[in-house]
């Protein structure tokens, strides 16, 4: 009674009927490590005939699926340790919405690059303290200008 007897999808096998024809219990005896080490072995000689052209090729032609294998392989204790160096141990959302305040800064004032900081800063200042319209109090209230 070991043969493979049709059956419904998401119908059990019939009593004393197995799905598995050769009646041996699951995988031989040391398969998956057989299976395992035989794949790193062809994984290591692949990686020394080929690996340095194929991250090359991918970084310039997919740069994308590169970085998207590269943020995969980085432990956490390198993430831990690029946070910690942000400048002025900002967070790395408060990194990025410093960015976007440095490109807004950069498109009102085109020619901002080449003036003192404090003379851009004084200007950002000025111009935030006498914008009519929406504004924020110290807890992050939205306060509407009269």
């Amino acid at each position: 009674m070991n043969e493979l007897v049709s059956r419904v999808v998401g119908k059990p096998w019939p009593k004393g009927v197995s799905g598995n024809p050769s009646g041996l219990p699951g995988r031989p005896a040391g398969f998956r490590q057989t299976f395992s080490a035989g794949f790193l072995d062809d994984l290591a000689k692949t990686w020394r005939d080929k690996g340095r052209q194929t991250m090359e090729w991918t970084a310039e032609n997919q740069p994308s699926a590169f970085f998207a294998v590269c943020a995969r392989l980085i432990g956490p204790e390198v993430k831990l340790t690029i946070e910690q160096q942000l400048p002025g141990n900002l967070s790395p959302a408060d990194w990025n919405l410093m960015m976007q305040i440095l490109d807004a800064v950069k498109s009102a004032i085109p020619d901002a690059a080449n003036r003192p900081a404090d003379e851009v800063l004084e200007f950002v200042l000025g111009a935030l303290k006498n914008c009519p319209g929406k504004a924020f109090s110290s807890d992050s209230q939205l306060i509407e200008s009269t």
